[in-house]
């Protein structure tokens, strides 16, 4: 015991001088890789040393139950693991602190807080070893101690959680956000930014050098400059980092702490759209602008949260509703620490009535269902009369004809209801209208005209009814076209297009060209395609605006081998079904990257091979599905191989091709890289796809691999 405790003593005064003297010369320090990944361990072991110290108090003020000799080692003891682990915890830190971007002040203040704390340790220790019994000496170094530890612990959390962490809810509940200042900025755009993104971009920690919690300096940027583009969401930095994959290290904000909702996302994307105008008011937007609309939205939302409900019935397990989490179904807390639920359903294509009868498993304490454009009918109405708690139900575009509107008589509590983009009639909306609670109703583009609107206003004066039936002397813009087929097109199927709005022309493009008002093919019948084609379509009517650009790759059904296997790995997060998701028929869509439908690959090639050895076809192109996603660093393949031949053994480069890569950022697109090929008969392909190996310069991303995202591989014969 004698020998461990001068060698310890030893150790703990080496490392006192060291961090002194690194703290003299830190600016000419540059950490070895090693350094770096001992720094990255100070917040798993900053923990042992206040554990040991308040343990070590513990025992002094129990001393009187130990025998003397007893005592003596046992403090002893604590007190050289306390010292020992209060210096490596300051010399990890240190290293920390050559890694990240902090405030200087701040930092400053921990730095030096943590060595004095480790220097007191050590004090501490070396006064107890040389007094037999304990002396006013040894119980004023450890008084001094314990607050040296709780101001390093303050300085500590300022870093890590930002100024004013402890009594920040306080302030918000003597000020709520949404109610803050008069500017969209001030109601609905910092206080976002405070709650999911301020922790990490303060005065005390900014990271990458961007500071949130001062106008000037937000509106300064960071490191790299301004974090936004005036006018250009998806080439602002500030929102391609958010669109990062989760696991991404850039992604914002980082993997662990509470990510931006999707309406969170749309604001600030509509925000930066618009000028990102910090003085702009919510009087200055014209009504109908999309900030407008999002801006009420979340201030609606946060006023909300500040007055939950409060409900009698118990909450579900939370085991229940991670296993009813899908990438095409979420299901959460209404409010923070509430029973409350709501349910979103995403993408129609993989919307099954099963996953709805799923639901039943929360049925009592499901308060919100989100079923819009999903091919809802009424027979799956008998199945929402479950959630006798229901409040808010949203069926808008779904396949509601009303029929079936009786069956929501027993939703007591329901006071919105959804039926915008619906065939429901007058006639079968008066079992809803009934309901005891409906307070408001949204029948807007149905066939219930504005005499009828008003009739019913009249017989509901408690309801209000939302319609389009409106008139406005400004010009608008019509929506886009929507495309009517799912998935891949079938050999035979012609491709239909709708507009929601009676007398809309559409015009359309099949060349990848952008159609327009006057020289376009005009849509007046399903078209039958030749092979994988790029839609363009636009709707155009009298007394409108003509609609953005609606943008579709349509791919063909082709060829299926007999056999597919992937020679590759992918990456982890997206490994999809390996093999099976390259010819299973089913599509990805470019927004949901982690799904059973994609493959990714980033440190490795894509490279499978496809067996047609029962039935060799005549192939005249090869067309791969990937994903064009520039925000999550998903870009097309830098280059294709295709090997064919017999058999795996005897193959020959038939087809090699360079793939031109983005120059800027664009929209989100599922494309079709289209492999050519002249006479093409043999039994065996084998397919190499090479990611981009560095992302270029404009990238928020630049000198990270690239993600090479496919979903399906298409064989043509008759192209």
């Amino acid at each position: 015991m004698h020998r461990l405790k001068n060698i310890s003593i030893n150790i703990i005064f080496f490392v006192q001088v060291l961090l002194i003297f690194l703290l003299f010369v830190e600016d000419r320090i540059e950490l070895p890789v090693g350094l770096q990944v001992l720094g990255r361990l100070h917040p798993a072991i900053l923990h042992l040393p206040i554990g040991l110290l308040f343990f070590f108090v513990i025992v002094v003020m129990a001393q009187n139950e130990f025998k003397r000799k007893s005592f003596r080692k046992v403090a002893l003891l604590i007190l050289i693991l306390t010292s020992l682990t209060a210096s490596i915890t300051a010399l990890f830190g240190f290293f920390l602190s050559r890694q990240g971007e902090y405030g200087e002040e701040a930092l400053s203040q921990h730095k030096i807080s943590g060595t004095i704390l480790s220097l007191l340790c050590y004090v501490l220790l070396v006064v107890f070893d040389r007094n037999e019994k304990p002396q006013i000496a040894f119980y004023s170094f450890g008084f001094i101690t314990i607050i040296s530890l709780l101001f390093a612990g303050h300085t500590g959390g300022v870093l890590t959680h930002g100024e004013n962490f402890v009594l920040g809810p306080l302030d918000s509940f003597t000020e709520p956000s949404a109610s803050r200042g008069e500017t969209v900025f001030q109601q609905a755009v910092y206080p976002i930014l405070e709650k999911k993104c301020i922790s990490c971009h303060n005065e005390s920690k900014a990271k990458g050098k961007f500071v949130m919690t001062s106008l000037s300096e937000f509106q300064k940027g960071g490191k790299h400059g301004k974090e936004w583009e005036s006018g250009k969401p998806e080439e602002s930095r500030m929102v391609q980092y958010i669109h990062l994959p989760l696991e991404d290290d850039d992604h914002m904000p980082p993997e662990g702490k509470p990510q931006l909702t999707k309406s969170e996302i749309k604001l600030l994307e509509q925000w930066i759209k618009s000028g990102a105008d910090v003085e702009r008011k919510p009087a200055d937007l014209k009504e109908g602008d999309s900030l407008k609309i999002l801006l009420a939205g979340i201030v609606n939302s946060m006023a909300s949260v500040m007055v939950a409900k409060e409900y009698s019935f118990s909450p579900a397990s939370p085991d229940v509703i991670q296993k009813l989490n899908t990438p095409f179904r979420t299901v959460f807390p209404l409010y923070q620490n509430s029973p409350a639920l709501q349910a979103d359903f995403f993408i129609k294509e993989y919307f099954q009535p099963v996953s709805l009868e799923e639901l039943k498993g929360v049925q009592e304490q499901l308060v919100v269902l989100n079923l819009s454009k999903m091919p809802v009918t009424d027979k799956e109405l008998d199945v929402i009369a479950n959630f006798r708690n229901l409040e808010k139900l949203n069926l808008n575009f779904s396949k509601i004809n009303g029929a079936g509107l009786s069956s929501v008589e027993p939703l007591k509590n329901l006071t919105s209801l959804s039926l915008a983009g619906t065939q429901v009639t007058i006639e079968s909306l008066k079992p809803v209208l009934a309901l005891p609670a409906l307070r408001e109703l949204f029948v807007w583009s149905t066939s219930i005209t504005a005499d009828q609107v008003i009739s019913l206003m009249q017989q509901y004066p408690n309801i209000a009814i939302m319609t389009s039936q409106f008139v406005d002397d400004k010009t608008l813009q019509l929506g886009k076209p929507v495309l009517l087929n799912e998935g891949i097109i079938k050999k035979g199927e012609l491709v239909s297009l709708k507009h929601s709005m009676p007398g809309v022309t559409i015009r359309y493009t099949l060349d990848g060209s952008d159609p327009d008002s006057v020289t376009s093919k005009i849509y007046d019948a399903p078209i039958a395609l030749a092979g994988t084609s790029k839609l363009k379509a636009m709707g155009c009517k009298p007394g409108w605006y003509c609609s953005d650009v609606f943008e579709i790759t349509c791919f063909l059904e082709g060829k299926k081998p007999e056999r597919t296997e992937l020679l590759s790995k992918p990456e982890k997060y997206y490994s999809g079904q390996g093999a099976a998701s390259l010819t299973d028929g089913w599509k990805g869509f470019v927004e949901v990257l982690n799904t059973p439908f994609w493959l990714g690959f980033k440190e490795n090639p894509f490279a499978a091979d496809f067996d047609f050895s029962a039935d060799p076809p005549d192939l005249n192109s090869i067309v791969i599905s990937y994903a064009r996603n520039l925000p999550s660093s998903a870009f097309p393949p830098l280059e294709v191989e295709v090997w064919a031949g017999k058999n795996s053994k005897e193959i020959k480069l038939i087809k090699a091709l360079k793939v031109e890569q983005p120059k800027e950022y664009g929209s989100s697109q599922v494309e079709a890289l289209i492999i050519p090929l002249k006479d093409a008969h043999y039994s065996f392909y084998k397919i190499i796809a090479k990611p981009v190996d560095k992302l270029p310069v404009w990238h928020s991303g630049k000198g990270k691999k690239g993600l090479f995202m496919v979903d399906e591989v298409f064989f043509y014969s008759n192209f």
